[in-house]
């Protein structure tokens, strides 16, 4: 009869529910996939978030350079053709010491946001002018790319000016 006890218990033992070696490594294999993903999509909207912020530093800028532009009307002539790749090459006609002092501070804010200028970045601010009937209309381009050409903003603005010399 004791042996017939011993039988019945190695038995229960056997049909006892519980994981197996391989059942416990299988699960571990799927969870560390999993996790990995994860922190593979994490990264990747990190990323994209990083970018996201950059664009919306250019943008602020670009808007600054506009209004500012726009609301400078008599010395349109002082900012066209302007590339604020270099803040120390940046110049304009004697007495326009405000304009100077509007690019310098646009040039240092992208160095500052963007870092120096890289090879395919593009930092430029460009007024044309086009008659429209009887009236002279200006058209205000500002292209600012950084991160070596990936983050681009690019905006053009058209308004009425007075007639420059």
């Amino acid at each position: 009869m004791n042996c017939k006890v011993n039988q019945e218990a190695a038995e229960s033992a056997l049909t006892e529910n519980g994981f197996t070696l391989v059942e416990v490594m299988i699960s571990v294999v799927i969870t560390a996939i999993g996790i990995t993903a994860v922190f593979g999509f994490i990264a990747a909207s990190d990323e994209a978030i990083q970018k996201a912020q950059q664009r919306d530093r250019l943008d602020m800028i670009v808007t600054d350079i506009i209004e500012t532009v726009v609301g400078d009307k008599e010395n349109i002539t002082e900012y066209t053709g302007k590339n604020l790749s270099a803040c120390a090459g940046l110049s304009t006609s004697a007495g326009k010491a405000d304009q100077l002092a509007h690019l310098k501070r646009w040039c240092s804010y992208l160095n500052a946001e963007s870092g120096e200028t890289k090879t395919d970045d593009i930092r430029k601010i460009n007024i044309t002018q086009k008659i429209v009937g009887t009236r002279t209309v200006n058209i205000l381009t500002v292209e600012l790319t950084s991160a070596d050409g990936k983050n681009t903003i690019f905006a053009k603005r058209t308004f009425d000016a007075p007639d420059t010399p």
